[in-house]
């Protein structure tokens, strides 16, 4: 079957349903199964790349100053899609293209690692929503994941599970990625499959040419099999969320290349997007937010930060599409690229979360702390490499998201409108053309689907399954002229709502600060209009002007909220109001003590024990088999913010490394002696504001006899991150201390270990 019958096969499948209702519409297309069959060895493959944090003006097949010769390959192979929507953070965007489900619909209507505590948004994926992957792999397709997997719950992040949202148990064959929102690009926190394993020790290793290695090697590893069947490969690499790391070559070749500085970017980026055809002649630039600067208002050492901030993004993001190109390259030599389904998007819009000035460490962010450029400036020469965990300034996620409004978080264009490019050499006839239809993240399951003809399996796991709400876009593969099948799409994020009909969008400005994180007001924001087919860049608000079609798009929006699951709406400060009950449900419910039996590793800072909360004691039982052992007892954080107690030569040893990378120490003046013992750490401080310098008495001894005690300044963040974990006995991925390897265990026996924290902060 060619690749025009098969578009003209799927446009048939979905006729009678463009004339439903869009509620009727959505669950009717997700349960349509093609009545088609093929041969195994002629179905296509599936691959689909995965961005982070790439917005849609930053690809260079999108007018973007970033050179991505691979991404742009696959879109002269097939078609660019320019009104593509996702959801406006990376959780429910990457949920929701798995499932083909609404992310509200999912309980994922937020990201997972700040959840609330209502229906919508509580994390918790209902067995019903089976991936397409399941579904997939019921068909005879191999299935591999490889890269970011952040919509699980991060208390179910730890070595024992459970394992229900891990990809093994979500129709993947095999796995190799990281279970956060993010990963240090050159010391990953990896887990293959459901176990965690080391990072590998190559020169010059980065985390995407080892993705890049294994999804080869998965790939082709199904020669094994004959006949060899096709794969669904989900390679969804971290880049381009922070930390914006990249060779030092890499960078080095976009120096010089953004000294021309964001407004200067956009405009540039706006005229090659009405040249593409991409935009209509007449766009307009969307307003700077506020506080956004003009570059010819900054000074010269603001413009060489931001201009190299730009330059560590570029290059982290070209050296990913080139990485991206060798997966490609294995493909066509092995004669598979001309059926394989390429799909190549991103999760939401360009980042702000650096703010105005861009930080040297992500993670400062999350404890309430922004550095000025001031403080950003000793990192200059360092910016990219391993020394920082770097994100660039809000101008540059402004210009990255040229023309459109805002960023990812909110529910403006920004926050939601991305790139999308789709090739199948065999499948579709058409070659560097530009689709205009609207599409969204809950419609690439159900396409991947329909062109690969399997239908929705009705019992994934022993649980019958739920419809999709996507519909299949297969229509427009060989109809660049069809109408939209879909009449209207929600989108909704803590508190910030917005919906798309016809050309029109409705918007509320509830939380546009996204670096914010403890937001709480009443979410009562008017709703604001615009003509997006006319005006992108969302430059005119038309509420006034047409209040009938504000209540039409505004009936609308109740109506999609109802239906999947959206109310009742609550303020991401909410997310930590919840953490904080179920601190104290655990610490109540424990005793305030955390126990372990023995060395465990890889637990993620929602599942781990709250050092960084207040006093603590702990105690452990050694046995040191020489008395001069070198290794971690407990780690938690890493190299850029972390605490760890462990053994140098047998010298009991604590260290605090704050952001920057400082470390402070207070270590014994005696190794231990060998054979078994009781070692005992006191942390006791005042509860201070996260980050503020404060004292904290730091004692060491063993078996009752003090060793070392010394009183010192340090600023302890309320969190360490979502990348780094809580180790016992191993210090997986970044080490706190350079005095012992990463990955490698204790080398003595570690019996009980306890965290007590009923110590009152004396």
């Amino acid at each position: 079957m060619t690749g025009k019958m098969l578009a003209l096969a799927a446009t048939t499948a979905l006729t009678l349903m463009s004339t439903m209702p869009v509620n009727a519409q959505s669950v009717a297309a997700g349960q349509a199964e093609a009545s088609r069959t093929v041969a195994p060895d002629a179905r296509p493959n599936v691959l689909v790349w995965m961005l982070d944090d790439v917005g849609f003006a930053q690809l260079s097949c999108f007018g973007g100053l970033v050179q991505t010769p691979n991404i742009d390959r696959v879109a002269k192979m097939g078609l660019r899609y320019t009104n593509y929507h996702t959801a406006p953070i990376c959780s429910a965007s990457r949920a929701a293209l798995l499932m083909g489900r609404n992310p509200h619909s999912l309980h994922v209507g937020g990201h997972v690692a700040a959840p609330l505590p209502v229906p919508s948004a509580d994390g918790k994926i209902p067995p019903s929503a089976g991936t397409v992957a399941a579904n997939l792999r019921a068909s005879g397709y191999r299935t591999f994941a490889l890269g970011k997997w952040d919509h699980l719950p991060m208390r179910e992040v730890t070595p024992v599970g459970p394992f229900d949202h891990w990809p093994t148990r979500q129709g993947f064959d095999r796995f190799y990625g990281f279970l956060a929102a993010d990963t240090d690009n050159w010391d990953p926190m990896l887990v293959q499959d459901s176990s965690a394993v080391p990072t590998p020790q190559t020169p010059g290793y980065h985390l995407n040419r080892d993705l890049a290695d294994k999804a080869i090697a998965m790939i082709g590893s199904r020669g094994a099999l004959d006949p060899m069947p096709p794969f669904f490969t989900y390679f969804a690499t971290g880049t381009a969320h922070a930390p914006h790391h990249a060779p030092r070559e890499w960078i080095d070749r976009y120096k010089g290349r953004f000294d021309m500085g964001w407004d200067k970017a956009r405009e540039t980026i706006l005229k090659r997007q009405i040249a593409q055809g991409l935009l209509p002649a007449g766009t307009k630039l969307a307003p700077r937010p506020d506080g956004m600067p003009a570059w010819n208002s900054l000074t010269p050492d603001q413009r060489r930060l931001f201009a190299r901030q730009m330059e560590v993004f570029a290059a982290s993001l070209s050296y990913a599409d080139e990485e991206f190109g060798r997966v490609l390259d294995a493909l066509e030599r092995s004669g598979e690229l001309a059926n394989t389904i390429v799909m190549v998007t991103t999760d939401n819009g360009a980042s702000s979360e650096g703010q105005f000035n861009g930080t040297y460490n992500e993670v400062l962010f999350m404890n309430g702390h922004h550095p000025g450029a001031e403080e950003n400036m000793p990192f200059l020469d360092k910016w990219g490499g391993p020394e920082t965990f770097p994100h660039y300034a809000l101008g540059w996620a402004v210009a990255g998201n040229t023309p459109f409004r805002y960023y990812k978080q909110t529910t403006y264009e920004g926050g939601t409108h991305v790139p999308l490019v789709v090739a199948w050499p065999k499948g579709i006839a058409a070659r560097g053309e530009v689709r205009r239809q609207y599409v969204h993240v809950t419609d690439l399951a159900p396409t991947i689907m329909d062109l690969a003809e399997v239908p929705l399996a009705p019992v994934v796991n022993n649980v019958p399954q739920s419809p999709m709400e996507g519909i299949s876009f297969g229509y427009t593969l060989a109809a660049p002229d069809a109408p939209d099948r879909k009449q209207a799409q929600y989108t909704e994020l803590y508190g910030n709502k917005g919906l798309w009909s016809n050309g029109w969008t409705i918007v509320t400005a509830h939380r546009l600060d996204p670096w914010e994180m403890g937001q709480m007001h009443p979410i009562d924001e008017p709703w604001e209009l615009y003509n997006v087919a006319n005006d992108p860049g969302q430059t005119t608000d038309l509420a006034a002007r047409y209040p009938q079609k504000v209540a039409e798009l505004a009936r609308l929006f109740e109506e999609q909220a109802r239906a999947f699951n959206v109310y009742p709406l609550a303020n991401m400060g909410e997310t930590r109001v919840l953490r904080g009950e179920q601190r104290r449900e655990e610490f109540a419910r424990r005793g305030g003590k955390w126990s372990f039996s023995g060395p465990i590793g890889r637990m993620s800072d929602a599942a781990g024990p709250p050092t960084a909360s207040g006093p603590f004691r702990l105690t452990v039982a050694l046995d040191l088999p020489n008395g001069d052992e070198t290794g971690p007892i407990y780690a938690q954080g890493g190299a850029l913010g972390g605490m760890a107690l462990y053994l140098n030569a047998g010298v009991p040893t604590f260290i605090f490394r704050d952001m920057a990378g400082k470390a402070t120490v207070v270590a014994a003046k005696e190794a231990l002696p060998k054979g078994a013992g009781t070692l005992r750490l006191d942390f006791d401080r005042k509860q201070s504001a996260p980050l503020a310098p404060a004292p904290a008495r730091v004692t060491i001894s063993v078996d009752g006899r003090v060793l070392a005690s010394d009183t010192v300044t340090i600023p302890m963040p309320a969190s360490f991150g979502v990348t780094e974990t809580f180790d016992i006995g191993n210090d997986w991925g970044s080490p706190v201390s350079s005095d012992y390897a990463p990955g490698k265990p204790f080398p003595g026996g570690i019996g009980k270990v306890e965290f007590d924290f009923n110590r009152g902060g004396e």
